[in-house]
């Protein structure tokens, strides 16, 4: 998007303060399953943004902020918005049988939107991730590898903006790429690289992350972009030397 430095990181600061605030519920044992979790850490995020104390109108266009000039927010819903706005919402794939297993269908169990409306820049894309419990030097037993693998091979074939959530009691929420996870073998996710939640809605809003044929938290998406097919294929190869 159109370079405001001061306030993305400012806007992915209070998101990430949200987020880790949500997650003392599991660090206090007071939250155990992924599920629940997950639900307590989106709804975090969306009520911080949804809150109109996040970020000022002039913060967004011109690194001033305007006191009389709120962020715009809209509803699910609502047809026109004002300029000025962002809007980020979420999604949690059900599970279950039948048509009900979106996560197994799709292999994600939650989906991240942006919308993004400034008088000089517009952007609509998402994300898929799966969530996972896990600590530094933990390693996933092999049902679970497998299964994560099986997880993130499916969130490739809708978009490669995929990506596994850690919950971490040490570390906290850490984001790794879905991609990365294909090629690990020691089944300890922390020997990979992985952003912040600050670091990773930074590079959210910036417009670095994010597909844009993932415009709508609804399911008819992901089902729509299953059913596509593969008109590309870039092949890159690296190695150590012998």
């Amino acid at each position: 998007m159109i370079r405001r430095l001061k306030s993305v990181r400012r806007i992915a600061r209070e998101i990430s303060d949200a987020a880790d605030g949500a997650l003392d519920a599991y660090r206090e044992g007071r939250v155990e399953e992924e599920p629940q979790l997950t639900d307590r850490i989106l709804e975090a995020i969306e009520g911080r943004i949804r809150s109109r104390q996040l970020v000022a109108y002039g913060d967004l266009v011109n690194e001033m902020p305007d006191p009389d000039r709120s962020l715009s927010l809209t509803k699910p819903g609502t047809a026109k918005r004002a300029r000025g706005g962002i809007v980020w919402k979420a999604r949690t794939l059900r599970t279950g049988r039948g048509v009900a297993a979106e996560e197994k269908r799709h292999g994600a169990d939650l989906m991240g939107i942006l919308d993004l409306a400034l008088p000089d820049y517009s952007a609509t894309k998402g994300f898929l991730a799966q969530a996972k419990k896990a600590e530094p030097g933990q390693r996933f037993s092999k049902r679970d590898w497998g299964r994560l693998r099986s997880q993130c091979e499916k969130m490739l074939l809708r978009t490669p903006a995929s990506f596994v959530w850690v919950y971490s009691r040490s570390e906290g929420i850490r984001i790794f790429s879905a991609n990365s996870v294909l090629g690990l073998e020691s089944r300890c996710i922390f020997d990979l690289y992985s952003r912040s939640v600050s670091s990773f809605f930074e590079n959210h809003i910036e417009c670095f992350i994010g597909d844009r044929r993932l415009d709508s938290t609804n399911i008819e998406t992901l089902d729509a972009l299953a059913r596509l097919p593969v008109e590309r294929i870039l092949e890159l190869s690296a190695k150590l030397p012998e």
